[in-house]
């Protein structure tokens, strides 16, 4: 895993692009996406003490255009930045793809009920059946993603704030987490691309065979979250909930782990239980959250609040950043079906997707 650039060092076109996948690569995990994202907020923002030397006309010329996936926010889409000389403002959203960022009312967040309502999750994840795959299968995840999409002057600091209509997001795994496909309205080619893997499962990028052999004890599993995780993201807290997160988005995670995982979040200082949430298909639950120090944003798993299944995730901006305000929904996510399919581009009941 790549560790998050250092504060005091600037890095050039060329260093940031190295952070980025390559056109057409499989999506990069949300720790990467992260990374990228709060360099970005960091050179955008960084006072002139601590700047690097950057010639003034470069400084007014150079427009960052970020585009943030679901960063629970994220999710398996990579994070996207281009560097243009231009000099011109964005002109707006392209079509009718993206729309002002909605803007929410800021829930409370506690720690009182955390606790209890982990419980009554893990149950629920524990009780619920497992999905099973024969060799040569894929796990199947079909979902509706919204993710920001805004323009910051990296000279003025003026910045303007749009999401994508939520859209239809297929994907699918294999066993081993080296093939698959993803379909993504508006996002991929017509019938897909191709996923690939060379470097094999890790916490952030876990495939099916991966997640069973991880341990089912909460403390053991977040103190190996904690070690596999160290130095990246903005900070090893942060992290572990990150990662937390990115393992159970997009894959099959057996109850037991999926129950594991729920307590070892529980645990993480500064996570807690927020009554109102809601989902890219606008299903209503509760969150376990955390807000990153380094962003301002709260990222959210959300829950049932009745069966207390998995629904999704959100991310809404808490503390002003980068021209983000308090109570836009940066990114939001619902998982609509999760199933076992004999090949990949093939929707479950042999329909090709």
């Amino acid at each position: 895993m790549t560790s998050t650039p250092k504060r005091q060092e600037s890095l050039d076109d060329a260093e940031l692009k190295h952070l980025l996948p390559a056109a057409g690569a499989p999506a990069a995990p949300l720790g990467r996406q992260r990374q990228i994202e709060e360099f970005l907020m960091n050179e955008i923002t960084r006072t002139p003490q601590t700047a690097a030397p950057v010639r003034p006309e470069a400084r007014s010329r150079r427009r960052l255009l970020i585009a943030v996936p679901a960063t629970m926010a994220a999710f398996a889409l990579a994070a996207t930045v281009a560097l243009t000389t231009d000099g011109t403002q964005g002109a707006g959203p392209a079509g009718d793809a993206r729309v002002a960022a909605p803007v929410v009312r800021i829930a409370a967040g506690d720690t009182a009920a955390l606790a209890g309502a982990v419980q009554r999750i893990s149950l629920a994840a524990e009780a619920a059946p497992d999905l099973v795959l024969r060799p040569g299968q894929y796990v199947y995840i079909e979902s509706t993603v919204s993710h920001l999409v805004g323009s910051v002057d990296a000279g003025s600091g003026t910045s303007n704030v749009w999401v994508d209509k939520p859209h239809h997001r297929q994907v699918w795994h294999s066993a081993d987490g080296r093939t698959g496909r993803l379909i993504e309205e508006g996002k991929t080619p017509e019938g897909g691309e191709a996923l690939e893997s060379g470097t094999g499962a890790y916490l952030n990028g876990p495939s099916y065979d991966y997640l069973r052999t991880l341990p089912t004890d909460p403390q053991e599993l977040l103190q190996k979250i904690y070690t596999e995780t160290k130095g990246a993201g903005s900070g090893p807290d942060q992290q572990a909930f990150v990662t937390i997160a990115d393992m159970v988005r997009e894959q099959a995670v057996p109850g037991k782990l999926a129950a594991a995982l729920y307590q070892a979040a529980a645990r993480i200082p500064g996570v807690v239980l927020v009554d109102d949430a809601t989902d890219a298909a606008g299903r209503t639950g509760i969150a376990i959250a955390r807000t990153n120090s380094a962003t301002g944003s709260r990222d959210e798993i959300i829950f049932d609040r009745t069966s207390y299944a998995f629904l999704g995730e959100r991310s809404v901006q808490v503390t002003e950043a980068f021209g983000v305000k308090p109570g836009t929904v940066t990114a939001n996510t619902a998982v609509l079906k999760r199933a076992v399919t004999d090949a990949a581009g093939q929707r479950p009941g042999n329909a090709q997707a």
